[in-house]
């Protein structure tokens, strides 16, 4: 089973890098403002921890909008503005000489840079906002095209899944007559972008990795007749599942 991912949106994987960073800290200091107050080196009384929380849902907001959008340069220039008032306070912070201040000011400032030239390079992008990614779902089956393209015809619950996103079906031969592949292309553009493919996957409902079992579950009914399972994953790879995963072992068959 291969995936091809074609980078076809604005975002790349550093402005996600750096939404998801903005939600994991965010979290963190709303949280535990104490805590994070003692890894920089700042009081844990007075209003150091207000002033804790209030950068947390600064740094929650800014990574949902940057999750959430498909081009979210305004976003990004949002977090080199808070980046700068972060080191104003570090610094201040630091003249009282403590070592922890100028440790996270040491971390902080590489992911400053990563902000500035993220927003740089989103400000120079041009024309319509490309919010969709092609995803390429393939499997190489050991059978005829024909039998394969029967097979085919009979998945009836995997080819409605299939027309509901607008995907294209291929079935063509393998390069060096090593089978058919059945490959299945469609653009994964879910609602929220970034923040909404995670809730998909999360409830289970994400199409890639719907198709990654179901051309799998194909293959071995096409190749060997039957259909192999483990108990330790019965729903396939679907996400929750994975975090209930036991040790593998057949899967009972009732009497």
């Amino acid at each position: 089973m291969t995936q091809t991912t074609v980078r076809a949106r604005d975002k790349d994987e550093l402005a996600r890098f750096l939404g998801w960073f903005s939600v994991v800290l965010g979290s963190a200091q709303l949280a535990a403002p104490k805590v994070m107050c003692r890894v920089v080196g700042a009081d844990t009384d007075g209003v150091a921890p207000t002033v804790m929380r209030v950068m947390g849902l600064r740094e929650l907001t800014q990574g949902a909008g940057i999750l959430s959008r498909p081009r979210p340069t305004s976003w990004l220039w949002s977090r080199v503005g808070g980046d700068a008032l972060d080191l104003a306070l570090l610094g201040l912070t630091a003249r009282k000489g403590r070592k922890r201040t100028l440790f996270a000011i040491l971390n902080t400032l590489p992911i400053a840079i990563a902000d500035v030239f993220e927003s740089r390079h989103l400000s120079e992008q041009q024309g319509p906002v490309r919010s969709g990614r092609p995803i390429r779902k393939a499997v190489t089956i050991n059978a005829s095209r024909d039998d394969v393209e029967s097979a085919w015809v009979a998945a009836e619950q995997i080819r409605a899944k299939v027309d509901r996103a607008g995907a294209s079906v291929a079935i063509e031969d393998a390069p060096g007559n090593r089978g058919v592949e059945l490959a299945v292309d469609f653009v994964e553009d879910p609602p929220l972008g970034d923040l909404g493919a995670t809730a998909q996957k999360l409830a289970g409902k994400d199409l890639a990795t719907e198709l990654a079992d179901e051309l799998r579950l194909l293959k071995q009914r096409i190749e060997t007749g039957e259909v192999v399972r483990s108990d330790s994953t019965p729903q396939g790879h679907a996400l929750m599942s994975h975090l209930k995963q036991r040790p593998a072992q057949p899967e009972e068959v009732p009497a």
